[in-house]
């Protein structure tokens, strides 16, 4: 019991078995579900996410909150102060009336104090202790297809089962965090489900650098390094770290077939140069690279040798590991496993293009490769500066 609870400290949650599993893809996959869980809620929501815009998709989401609310079910929103920092005064007003309980986690400011406080960038959602979504998905139209436009990519999970209380303490210590009067007691009765026919073990990981907990990004460095055969990464905002990008090359060079699928298109212009700079070295491992082409490249999925598998909101950058709260699950089952490394097969060959180190010389000429490293070291220089505020405000919090 010792064990179990140092290693929860430290973000890495008890492996709960007997789960079922289902992958959700964003746009219609994802969002039709949503839209049927919020519908089917009897007694209670936590739901608690990066960003949520004032657009068509918020304002769907927002009104199905409310309506759950006014037929008596309980609704916690927590989102982020910066993330979210367009959520509109009179949707406030209309969540509070209608009961919602809505909180906005380390309000982000720019003035006298500097205020720059770690970001909740987890996506949880939990409908009546049974039901929970997590994954990468924000609630903005960029992830969608209400406006009949090509979503970004990303992925979620929807599981029921044993799991789910750990997800709860998750979303209790945030509510504690932001509010804290607030005393959620779980009414949490863990069965199995029916949601696929898969009997899955998950395991919760998260990072949250104030409270030391780097499950997730040890997680991903002890898999890698043990990893035999296959690893597939899709990376949004990908500055890995030297040690990281080391494990990845040391198992390329040692026989394992490492495909990294990043974007060839991006919402931060600045990041995708910065990502463009690791090709090189990382082509001369023997690492296979691939672009996402359809739309903004957002997922934050790992898969290695068929076996192991990792969902979740977690980017392989310092921002993710120091600057975020991050939560994932881990999935540990070979049949969910293989059929999930199908279909991301199927994504990548038919909808990405493969770097080759031939393509790269041709199309990657001196001044571009002397852009990429200045995007680079800058993205590196502004994420150092961004932890040291961090660092400085969280300690300031703590003092108090």
């Amino acid at each position: 019991m010792k064990n179990i609870a140092l290693r929860r400290r430290l973000g890495i949650y008890p492996i709960r078995y007997g789960n079922s599993l289902q992958l959700l893809q964003s746009g219609k996959a994802f969002f039709s579900q949503l839209e049927k869980s919020i519908k089917e809620a009897q007694y209670e929501i936590h739901f608690q996410i990066y960003i949520f815009e004032p657009d068509t998709t918020g304002k769907i989401i927002a009104d199905l909150l409310t309506d759950a609310a006014l037929r008596g079910v309980k609704i916690y929103v927590v989102l982020d102060g910066y993330g979210s920092q367009n959520f509109p005064e009179n949707w406030k007003r209309k969540f509070q009336e209608a009961g919602i309980q809505l909180f906005f986690y380390s309000p982000f400011k720019l003035g006298k104090y500097l205020h720059m406080g770690m970001r909740l960038h987890h996506k949880i959602m939990i409908f009546d202790e049974q039901t929970a979504l997590i994954g990468g998905i924000n609630i903005s139209n960029p992830y969608s297809e209400y406006t009949h436009k090509t979503p970004w990519l990303d992925f979620a999970l929807m599981t029921e089962g044993k799991v789910i209380q750990d997800l709860l303490q998750i979303c209790n210590s945030t509510l504690h965090t932001v509010h804290s009067r607030i005393k959620h007691k779980s009414k949490l009765v863990s069965q199995g489900s029916s949601i696929g026919h898969l009997p899955v073990h998950i395991r919760v990981l998260q990072n949250n650098w104030l409270q030391a907990r780097f499950g997730i990004s040890r997680r991903y460095r002890q898999q890698i390094r043990k990893s035999e055969n296959q690893i597939i990464i899709l990376a949004s905002y990908f500055i890995p770290s030297i040690a990281l990008k080391r494990m990845l090359k040391n198992a390329a060079q040692r026989g394992v077939k490492v495909w990294i699928v990043l974007g060839a298109i991006s919402d931060v212009g600045i990041v995708k140069h910065a990502t463009q700079y690791f090709y090189e070295d990382m082509l001369k491992a023997g690492i296979e690279l691939f672009e996402w082409r359809p739309s903004v490249m957002h997922a934050k999925v790992a898969l290695i040798d068929k076996q192991w598998m990792s969902v979740g909101s977690y980017n392989l950058n310092h921002l993710s590991d120091f600057g975020s709260i991050e939560c994932n699950l881990e999935i540990h089952d070979e049949e969910f496993c293989r059929q999930t490394e199908h279909y991301l097969k199927e994504l990548i060959l038919k909808d990405c293009d493969n770097i080759s180190w031939i393509q790269y010389h041709k199309r990657y000429g001196f001044f571009y490769k002397a852009y990429n490293a200045t995007c680079y070291w800058l993205v590196r220089v502004s994420l150092n500066l961004l932890f040291f505020l961090q660092n400085r405000n969280n300690k300031k919090e703590l003092i108090k």
